[in-house]
């Protein structure tokens, strides 16, 4: 096949991901804006408590992003210079920019070659006393191994921050009942 023979290129933009926006979001956004309650107020309080009853948690926090909720969360818990978070190379890069932002020191360990996921095996041997927390990312919504990330943690003492900006809703089967953990969702990093 010569270049004057190929096949036309594509003219029109291929979306990756489209969002789904119907009259019912659009008509939310309207009154938000007329309701002179921009970023807290009413919605951001059902919002809260509506995605808190979904994921079934005691509580839940709206922000801007991801990235804030994970700062947000190690800020939290206290983290900062001196303590050390285990977390993935496969992630989007503020999962790691919040853990040097409170001062702490990131320690990247390898994933799973199948899922992309922590390798809770590397996990184990990459704690030391110094891990505070382990920030595990669900990558390409498929959950990690949440029940033995989540024994590695409580052996530590340390925290389990997920990172599942990219998972909701999927659920990991076999989850201890009892984890310490925060999850970090949103629709955007």
């Amino acid at each position: 096949m010569t270049a004057s023979s190929a096949p036309p290129r594509r003219s029109a933009f291929l979306p990756f991901s489209p969002p789904t926006i119907g009259e019912e979001e659009i008509q939310e956004v309207v009154d938000t804006l007329r309701s002179s309650w921009i970023t807290t107020g009413p919605k951001a309080k059902r919002f809260e408590q509506e995605f808190a009853a979904y994921l079934g948690a005691p509580g839940a926090l709206g922000l801007n992003s991801c990235t804030a909720g994970l700062h947000t969360a190690l800020v939290t818990l206290g983290i900062g210079p001196g303590d050390e978070v285990i977390t993935t190379p496969m992630t989007f890069a503020a999962s790691v920019n919040v853990i040097e932002h409170v001062g702490a020191r990131p320690v990247l360990v390898d994933v799973e070659p199948d899922t992309l996921n922590l390798d809770p095996g590397l996990v184990a041997a990459a704690r030391t006393p110094r891990t505070r927390a382990i920030l595990p990312v669900h990558y390409a919504g498929h959950p990690a191994a949440l029940d033995v990330i989540g024994e590695v943690a409580r052996a530590a003492g340390a925290a389990v921050i997920e990172d599942a900006a990219h998972a909701l809703p999927a659920r990991a089967q076999n989850y201890p009942s009892k984890p310490i953990k925060i999850v970090v969702s949103t629709s955007a990093s």
